[in-house]
């Protein structure tokens, strides 16, 4: 027992030591992105993959020293399900987004700011966003309580895995490597290239996720009408920007440059509103079934 606490503790101060050296990398290079301060080149010019290692290894913190990551989880959860606060937090994270679609068609050129180049805020934002949405979904698994088997709490770990991966792509981009390999193996394929090429690869997990996500909320969320509504909407929302991300290649782009930049800005704003509404479903799940929770348990007194 005094083992196995001593080498979490070492290992959750090592952890700390490397986030404290990769937050003053990030922002060394935020620096030399925004204000042109070359200070370490070797570090690059990207955020993105210095911020999915952080938040790999806030992730692996919070494991390695429970007692920290309670404590965060529980900062999180009275964000997203106490009242005023949830509603600020709504405030920010759309007000950010709408600051966002400004810069973007103020400087679409500009990398920082262009939503379609997956190398600026807009995907720092959404990496952010994403991986908040799973850990809320974290804290509705909890509800399940400890003594709960594995298969009730196995749909929520499920969707929490989705989240955290759709963070993990859009930060750093793991489906632009299936577009390179694609138009490496089948140059000459004009339907195959029709559409963005990682959509094939991604498009049956796409569809299966669907089915997935409206089966989930039918059965976990029928007697919360607020977070089944507001997470049906959500979902619109993506679907939204996949039958927008399919007619992209070959009907939006050619459209022109101002055309497409609306559609683009469409897109990312789906996709960035849909994660906030799911963040709000969730919250207001933990908020009714607390609520239910505290009845049942005063009748039973």
């Amino acid at each position: 027992m005094t083992t196995t606490a001593t080498w979490k503790k070492r290992a959750g101060l090592i952890l700390k030591l490397l986030l404290v050296i990769e937050f003053v990398a990030l922002f060394i290079v935020y620096l030399r992105i925004q204000f042109h301060i070359d200070i370490l080149p070797f570090l690059g010019n990207r955020l993105n993959n210095l911020l999915a290692l952080i938040l790999l290894q806030i992730s692996l913190l919070g494991w390695v020293l429970p007692e920290l990551g309670n404590r965060w989880m529980e900062r999180l959860d009275s964000w997203v399900s106490t009242v005023p606060k949830r509603y600020y937090l709504l405030s920010c994270l759309l007000v950010l987004e709408i600051f966002l679609e400004r810069m973007w068609f103020l400087y679409p050129e500009d990398f920082l700011w262009n939503l379609n180049a997956e190398k600026g805020y807009g995907t720092y934002f959404a990496t952010i966003q994403l991986y908040v949405v799973g850990m809320t979904v974290l804290l509705c698994a909890r509800l399940e309580g400890e003594a709960a088997l594995f298969k009730e709490k196995a749909p929520w770990y499920l969707l929490a895995s989705m989240y955290f991966f759709i963070a993990l792509d859009d930060c750093i981009g793991i489906h632009e490597n299936f577009i390179k390999w694609s138009q490496s193996i089948a140059p000459d394929a004009d339907t195959f290239h029709f559409i963005h090429e990682w959509l094939w690869f991604y498009g049956p997990f796409i569809a299966i996720t669907v089915v997935f996500l409206i089966w989930f909320f039918l059965k976990r969320f029928k007697e919360t009408p607020g977070a089944l509504t507001v997470n049906f909407i959500a979902l619109s929302l993506w679907i939204g920007v996949l039958t927008l991300e399919g007619l992209a290649k070959n009907i939006v782009d050619p459209t022109g440059l101002d055309e497409s930049r609306i559609l683009i800005g469409i897109e990312e704003g789906f996709e960035m509103l849909g994660a906030t509404l799911f963040l709000f479903g969730y919250g207001q799940y933990l908020i009714n079934s607390r609520r239910k929770m505290a009845v049942a348990k005063g009748r039973a007194e």
